[in-house]
């Protein structure tokens, strides 16, 4: 195998090797890898840098500890998590022993810590710094979330990925109290508006942010998501 330049599928190997086997030295994944030590460490390099691989010292008793590398969070995110099906296990349990509402109570409590967690992110906030905190939580759990301005005093923050497809695919309920959190993080001086909705065919979800005082809600401004695609923003609940 050529080391003239750090390759992608060695890189993904190296990946392999920390997941299935743990924290592994220099010598332990060139050995496995048939590369040598410097072969190696190009490979490590770039996966430190982009936030993959750490560095730490296992102890070998007497001596100088060795160094090893093991993945990061945000290694291990790369592989494959079943979290969506462990969820969707206990919400069908939850209705078959405590009946249907009980998913709702569930949902309603998520929903009370979440605003809990982030208050102090959207309180008060003018609604430019509203729907950019906004974006910038959604954007921190999983949803690609961007915002920007449509109108004056009119905001569009958009997700362009669903960081619980799966689950609000069975659930449509997650997207109802998503909503609400929105509304309730926003305030009662903010009108918050969904307008594309990616359960319902639509490429992205986006909420349209207003003054209260302003177009009656559940009637957005007709410009208010002006991307190709998603058709007629209004009807999507």
């Amino acid at each position: 195998m050529s080391e003239s330049a750090p390759s992608a599928p060695t890189r993904r190997a190296v990946l392999d090797l920390l997941k299935r086997n743990g924290p592994q030295t220099v010598a332990q994944l060139g050995a496995a890898l048939r590369l040598s030590g410097a072969g190696i460490r190009r490979h490590l390099e770039v996966l430190e840098q982009v936030g993959l691989v750490q560095q730490t010292s296992r102890s070998q008793g007497r001596g100088r500890p060795a160094y090893v590398y093991a993945l990061t969070e945000m290694g291990h995110d790369l592989f494959p998590r079943n979290y969506h099906q462990l969820v969707a296990q206990l919400l069908e349990a939850a209705v078959t022993e405590l009946g249907p509402a009980a998913v709702e109570r569930l949902f309603d409590h998520r929903q009370q810590e979440l605003a809990e967690l982030y208050t102090g992110r959207t309180h008060g906030r003018a609604l430019p710094e509203l729907a950019r905190a906004l974006a910038a939580i959604q954007d921190e759990n999983g949803y690609m979330a961007d915002c920007r301005q449509t109108g004056e005093d009119r905001w569009l923050v958009s997700e362009h990925n669903c960081a619980i497809a799966r689950v609000a695919g069975t659930w449509p309920t997650a997207c109802n109290h998503e909503l609400a959190l929105f509304r309730q993080l926003a305030g009662p001086e903010v009108a918050v508006d969904r307008v594309a909705h990616i359960q319902s065919g639509d490429p992205v979800c986006a909420y349209v942010l207003r003054a209260a005082n302003g177009t009656e809600a559940g009637a957005p401004h007709a410009g208010a998501f002006d991307q190709a695609g998603p058709g007629e923003p209004a009807g999507h609940a």
